[in-house]
């Protein structure tokens, strides 16, 4: 296994204020798959309204990473998915929160999330996203935002999974490119992270935790966890969001290999 990864997901300061849970879920694991290794990494922000937020962010993360973990174990290369499949992906979760809805006595509303998604082999990456939130990616120490925040014509909207016609902002594309450093996010994040003018990453947001990752030893990252989840809580942090904070990061570098000693 080559990648290290990193991921937590955080309540913010209004949500922990008043009780509420983190709305927000992620979830990041390596398959071997019929293209060879495959990172799968998810992200969801459960809509600030909905009754069962945070159901629907677990539900999305868990439903398209066996969608997707299915096709990898069984079907062909990725830079042969097409958008139908993904959107296939997305109904079998969409399929998911209306059998929970209906258990609970609940509407599909009541379940609003968005969705952020990069599934990567050793040459081509894949990304899926409706709503806000971001993927960073980056080679050879540059980095650029696979997709802009979608946020709609209005501040502080977005689009949802649940959303009836959800189908017109599914933002899929396929790269044919070897990344080297994969990072997700919600949208507490967004203003952190990102240069809304040049619509480029805050390079020093990401350097020095990609920086610390590469040291790690290959999988999960778990003696770096306390720092990942202690930097998202921060007063530093706090001071400019108080919304839900969930970051990913991966890379397939070692420190020698960032320092250019392959």
């Amino acid at each position: 296994m080559s990648w290290r990864w990193l991921n937590a997901s955080i309540a913010g300061t209004s949500h922990a204020d008043g009780g509420i849970p983190c709305q927000d879920d992620c979830l990041v694991d390596v398959i071997s798959g019929t293209s060879g290794e495959v990172l799968i990494a998810i992200t969801s922000d459960g809509a600030g309204s909905a009754a069962h937020a945070e159901d629907g962010s677990a539900l999305a993360c868990e439903s398209l990473y066996r969608a997707v973990a299915d096709w990898a174990a069984t079907g062909g290369p990725i830079d042969d998915l097409t958008r139908e499949e993904v959107e296939a992906w997305v109904l079998c979760l969409r399929t998911a929160i209306e059998q929970r809805a209906n258990e609970t006595d609940a509407s599909v509303r009541d379940f609003a999330c968005t969705l952020v998604a990069a599934i990567v082999s050793e040459h081509v990456a894949a990304f899926l996203q409706i709503g806000d939130g971001a993927i960073v990616v980056g080679k050879d120490d540059v980095c650029e935002v696979v997709f802009w925040p979608d946020t709609g014509e209005y501040a502080n909207m977005t689009f949802f999974t649940t959303d009836d016609d959800w189908q017109k902002h599914v933002l899929f594309e396929i790269r044919n490119a070897q990344f080297d450093d994969i990072a997700l996010m919600t949208d507490g994040l967004q203003r952190l992270a990102l240069h809304y003018d040049s619509r480029t990453p805050h390079v020093p947001f990401f350097a020095p935790m990609f920086g610390a990752l590469q040291k790690a030893a290959a999988g999960f990252a778990v003696d770096f966890e306390p720092a990942l989840v202690s930097f998202l809580g921060s007063a530093a942090v706090n001071e400019r969001t108080d919304d839900d904070k969930t970051l990913v990061l991966a890379t397939r570098r070692a420190a020698e290999e960032a320092h250019g000693d392959r």
